[in-house]
């Protein structure tokens, strides 16, 4: 008889989430463990019960590892690189993880998890922390005069609603988010965006229209 298949947590852990995604949560261990080749009991002694097993596989560093990345970056920023090509730079992360998350909220909502119990006791919810990040960010750009004066926390609400929204919609009307490559839809909302934040002298405009211009090269032909 053949040696027991070693998997790592990471593989475990990604089979399940699909699993749970696919079958919702009322999948069987015993599903999710014959997809990875192993055995129900090995899998349910590597993390106690299925629900610590679904925890583990939606938890946001599991979701997204970019995610804390970018957090940080929001947490440190803007640096000294043009302010629209940061602004990109974090859309493109942050969609990322929306486009990862959202399908997992109607397993999390189907098993009775509460945002709590997946996070942990004490912790700051994960998108507080992140909203308040992208405000200490349009703050900052403010002060070093490279964005026009208003409230950084209704620029960081819309920024994080615009991302947002469109996958909240697809989930409850059933349908799907076409990839960027195909729709260049997240430099079209940044692009809408920074029209209303941007510095409001000549040479503010006119840097972020050359920005625009170097980051629409590769994505086809921008709509008029």
């Amino acid at each position: 008889m053949g040696r027991p298949r070693q998997v790592l947590d990471e593989e475990i852990l990604e089979v399940a989430r699909a699993c749970f995604i696919e079958h919702g949560a009322s999948v069987s261990t015993e599903a999710i463990a014959t997809r990875l080749g192993v055995s129900g009991p090995a899998l349910l002694k590597r993390f106690g019960s299925k629900r610590e097993l679904l925890k583990a596989a939606f938890s946001v560093g599991q979701m997204s590892p970019a995610a804390h990345q970018w957090l940080q970056k929001a947490e440190a920023g803007p640096d000294a690189r043009e302010l629209l090509e940061q602004l990109l730079e974090m859309t493109r992360t942050i969609d990322s993880f929306f486009r990862k998350m959202v399908p997992a909220f109607a397993v999390l909502r189907e098993a009775g998890l509460t945002p709590e119990e997946l996070r942990g006791e004490g912790k700051e919810p994960p998108p507080v922390r992140a909203h308040n990040m992208m405000v200490g960010w349009f703050r900052r750009a403010q002060e070093q005069g490279r964005l026009r004066a208003g409230d950084p926390n209704v620029m960081a609400s819309l920024f994080m609603a615009g991302l947002q929204h469109r996958y909240f919609l697809a989930h409850v009307t059933g349908q799907t988010v076409p990839p960027e490559e195909e729709d260049p839809w997240l430099e079209r909302m940044v692009d809408i965006f920074w029209r209303g934040v941007a510095p409001e002298s000549e040479e503010g405009a006119l840097a972020s229209d050359k920005a625009r211009a170097s980051k629409g090269q590769g994505h086809g032909k921008r709509e008029g």
